[in-house]
């Protein structure tokens, strides 16, 4: 007789999604949103409100190009190495920031361009 027996199961690979991970993710991936809209208003109240025609669009939308490239990558990698929902939290930010951004970007040109703020 053999004293074998059954194998417990396998443990499931990487960590489990903890709500809290996710959250820090999208608080990351909207931070950074924000960081690109900070730009363009700091350059609006330093230099004049012709900024936002010009150099300060193109800073936005480069600043939401590297955003955009970095979360996606991170965000990616972070979920095929099953981190447990950081990089879940990366591309869910993103989306949710990608639907705020324009229309704050909007808010800040109008203020700019109607003599407002400055």
């Amino acid at each position: 007789m053999t004293n074998w027996t059954v194998p417990p199961p396998p443990r499931p690979p990487g960590r489990p999604i903890r709500a809290r991970r996710v959250w820090a993710g999208i608080g990351i991936a909207l931070a950074a949103h924000l960081a690109t809209l900070l730009l363009l208003f700091v350059g609006l109240v330093v230099d004049e409100p012709d900024f936002a025609a010009g150099p300060g669009l193109v800073a936005l939308l480069i600043g939401q190009l590297l955003v955009f490239l970095g979360c996606l990558v991170v965000g990616v990698v972070l979920t095929a190495r099953q981190d447990g929902g950081v990089g879940v939290g990366l591309l869910i930010g993103w989306a949710v920031g990608l639907l705020i951004a324009p229309v704050a970007g909007f808010g800040i040109c109008v203020w700019a361009f109607s003599g407002a703020g400055l």
